[in-house]
């Protein structure tokens, strides 16, 4: 797709340096790029599994190399990192019985909580609500937005700003919702706010905006005061046309930049 023309000037004027990546699912694994190590295929657990923490490598930093090397990060049924990783991205339906104490307050002699939440059960409480969107292909693919072609769009587009281009994407959002809650923070480690949240309100009907990278697992694969920005396909659309009527085309913006 190309995205040039409209896409350059939008990026100008939040500040951004780095063009934003399209989230979405194929059936078909991308030419190039990073994924992670294979694993026992999904499909397959619990039966094969030693019954040991499956924690691999993070998605976050699968993309943080695509990032730099501008290609594709990706993953399936036998390339999915973690299995919190695998829950997450749709492709595994129920989640594994130590995530509830990883996110809280742990087990004696085996790992250490998190303590994102204050217990066991308040995390069993989070996991059995949340219910990830289900896969809608057999590959995810994360990848920048100048390398899908004419034929392809990515379901949900994410930047990765500072606290300044935070503030634009932020009040850009609002503007075109006419949403003051449009903006939304919810809980949830590295990939559930980058793809699980935007996946669930966007199969709720809601045009909404997620900020994520708080999990500090995660901290290690964004730059120093970066955090994960994601929206709808759409909703960037309607960005590209009309940010200049939006407070980016203002001279408060313009000096705030400077």
């Amino acid at each position: 797709m190309d995205f040039t023309t409209k896409l350059e000037p939008f990026m100008e004027a939040l500040g951004l340096t780095e063009e934003p990546m399209g989230i979405f699912y194929t059936d078909k694994t991308p030419a190039t790029g990073f994924t992670p190590k294979p694993q026992i295929c999904l499909s397959r657990l619990p039966e094969e599994s030693d019954g040991e923490i499956n924690w691999i490598s993070c998605v976050l930093g699968k993309v943080r190399r695509a990032r730099r090397e501008k290609t594709a990060a990706y993953f399936d049924q036998e390339h999915y990192g973690c299995l919190g990783g695998a829950f997450f991205m749709g492709f595994k339906p129920y989640y594994e019985e130590f995530e509830p104490a990883l996110i809280s307050t742990g087990i004696p002699g085996k790992f250490e909580g998190e303590q994102f939440v204050d217990s066991p059960e308040t995390g069993k409480a989070f996991y059995d609500g949340f219910e990830p969107p289900e896969a809608t292909g057999q590959v995810l693919v994360i990848q920048p937005l100048s390398l899908f072609k004419e034929n392809e769009q990515p379901e949900l587009v994410v930047f990765f700003p500072d606290r300044t281009t935070m503030i634009g994407l932020n009040a850009l959002t609002v503007f075109l919702t006419s949403d003051p809650e449009a903006v939304q923070i919810p809980f949830g480690v590295g990939c559930c706010g980058l793809i699980s949240w935007p996946r669930k309100f966007l199969q709720q009907g809601k045009t909404k905006a997620v900020i994520g990278g708080f999990d500090i697992n995660c901290l290690k694969y964004l730059k120093e005061n970066e955090l994960t920005y994601t929206i709808p396909f759409h909703l960037f659309l309607n960005m590209l046309e009309k940010w200049p009527k939006s407070m980016l085309g203002t001279k408060a913006w313009k000096r705030l930049k400077k």
